[in-house]
């Protein structure tokens, strides 16, 4: 079956495509195609609380897009997820409803919890069953944590902090203070030997640091990259250093919450998993149709609209 997941972010929006079936007992997944788009809604939302008008109309043009791509590949079921920067325009009840009359797309503006879930579910099968984790997510307007035990999640919390809203300096002190006290009183006791982390800018740290995925960074991997990449001018991160201009601004900051994560926590190993809200929203479609979870993806099939 052909399964497709459209996650609008603070950053970027992303539709994904995939096939999805048993084999043999086993179920499989294959990328079909994923398309990104960086709009950037967050910038826009988090200052003034709406999203502009020409913000909203490329918006609708993506949606538009989006439906027709699905169209093509015969896509059987979908879903699409806003995230933190519709959740806070004041007009994106109004817009969503536009987008809906105009292409057929509902889009669920989800909450910071169900998206944490969401994102959980597609890591379920890649955990190891005898240790204690940390997952984190850090998109464009918040970030995701959960603590997990196996497969088992033992807590979960959504904090309004992320790359794009630190950039516009609308992150709030006393979220970062609610962040560390959580971090201190409910992760750090249960003393999680790995992170976790999730998103487009933990991966393309991972890429500058020349690490396979499967392989763990180091606290002190990351606070080096850090450094290095503080040197660079935006320009410079652009032209010398080959970073995307929507992903050479926003990787300072994400790379800012994962230090204080390990920080604060001690933990001082990192991975990656190369999954997030688009892999879980497919996987908890497959799931719905099936009751079968799957394991493993492959993605190879990638297209980036920079």
């Amino acid at each position: 079956m052909i399964l497709a997941a459209i996650d609008i972010g603070s950053n970027a929006a992303r539709l994904y495509i995939c096939s999805m079936h048993m084999e043999q007992g086993f179920p499989k997944h294959k990328v079909i195609e994923f398309i990104r788009v960086p709009l950037r809604l967050g910038d826009y939302v988090f200052i003034n609380k709406s999203i502009p008008e020409k913000k909203a109309s490329d918006l609708m043009d993506m949606m538009k897009s989006f439906a027709l791509l699905m169209k093509l590949f015969r896509t059987e079921k979908f879903r699409a997820c806003a995230t933190s920067a519709l959740r806070e325009a004041e007009n994106g009840p109004e817009i969503v409803k536009a987008i809906e009359k105009e292409t057929g797309i509902s889009i669920e503006i989800i909450s910071g919890q169900e998206e944490a879930d969401l994102i959980w579910r597609a890591q379920m099968n890649l955990l190891d069953m005898h240790q204690n984790s940390l997952f984190v997510d850090v998109g464009g307007g918040s970030t995701e944590i959960s603590l997990l035990s196996g497969k088992e999640k033992i807590a979960s919390r959504s904090f309004n902090l992320g790359t794009v809203r630190i950039l516009d300096n609308q992150d709030d002190d006393g979220v970062w203070k609610e962040l560390t006290h959580w971090l201190k009183t409910t992760i750090k006791p249960r003393i999680p030997s790995l992170i976790l982390g999730s998103g487009g800018n933990i991966n393309k740290a991972f890429d500058l640091l020349k690490i396979k995925n499967g392989k763990t960074a180091s606290y002190k991997n990351l606070k080096e990259l850090y450094n290095y990449l503080q040197r660079y001018s935006l320009k410079e991160r652009v032209q010398v250093l080959g970073l995307n201009p929507d992903r050479a601004d926003v990787i300072i900051p994400a790379l800012e919450i994962y230090l204080h994560v390990m920080e604060v926590t001690e933990i001082r190993k990192i991975a990656v998993t190369g999954m997030g809200l688009k892999e879980g929203i497919v996987f908890d479609l497959f799931y719905q149709l099936t009751q079968t979870r799957p394991v493993g993806f492959d993605s190879s099939a990638r297209f980036s609209i920079i």
